[in-house]
């Protein structure tokens, strides 16, 4: 499953769990943010902050190709920012490629109406993948649902992480609820170990463009 064709998109998965202040903490990782968006490669951010586990923020950066992220890690300004973050934090890492996604409109900004989900697959990887798609087959023919982003560990191949979204907390709640989402999420545990987590939705943000000189 690792792949290094530095054409190929990739997903850059960070979870920050935030060991110093909170307000220090995203200062800081605003300022890594906007200097990724300006990165040749980037195309868009994500950042929740989980609801059970305030402390804990979740950030997926989508890079058009993966030359843009190995470019940038090089960066002096980059390694600046990772000392400056990395002071405050714990940090759990990953790469990833998506391998089923559906998108269909924004999350609200501010919501809690974003589902993570991290699967360790045992055996059967075309099982689980199925039973994500049937998952997201359920909640598409629902009202509300924003979409989906399954995304395959290029390090470690077993280990998936999915990303659902919902336009707002009130059909976040309604999906979650209902009997048909709950049978369809717990089908998801058969072929691997899944942990489910609620978070708000804080950023999505494109790729700045750059100016003409």
């Amino acid at each position: 499953m690792t792949d290094r064709d530095p054409t190929r998109p990739v997903t850059v998965i960070n979870r920050f769990e935030v060991t110093g202040g909170l307000a220090d903490f995203e200062r800081e990782f605003s300022a890594h943010s906007q200097f990724l968006r300006r990165r040749p490669g980037f195309d868009f951010l994500v950042t929740v902050r989980l609801v059970e586990r305030p402390h804990v923020y979740v950030h997926l950066a989508h890079w058009q190709r993966l030359s843009g992220w190995l470019d940038t890690v090089h960066d002096d300004t980059f390694t600046g920012h990772v000392h400056r973050v990395g002071r405050l934090v714990r940090t759990e890492a990953d790469q990833a490629l998506s391998v089923d996604r559906v998108l269909s409109e924004d999350a609200a900004p501010g919501d809690s109406s974003v589902v993570l989900l991290s699967a360790e697959v045992r055996e059967d990887h075309a099982q689980f993948e199925k039973a994500y798609a049937e998952l997201c087959r359920i909640h598409v023919e629902g009202r509300g649902f924003g979409g989906s982003d399954l995304l395959r560990s290029t390090v470690r191949p077993s280990r998936y992480t999915g990303v659902l979204w919902w336009r707002d907390e009130e059909h976040c709640d309604r999906a979650l609820g209902s009997a048909e989402g709950r049978r369809a999420l717990a089908a998801l545990d058969g072929p691997a170990q899944v942990r489910c987590e609620r978070s708000r939705h804080l950023a999505y943000e494109r790729v700045v463009p750059a100016r003409n000189v």
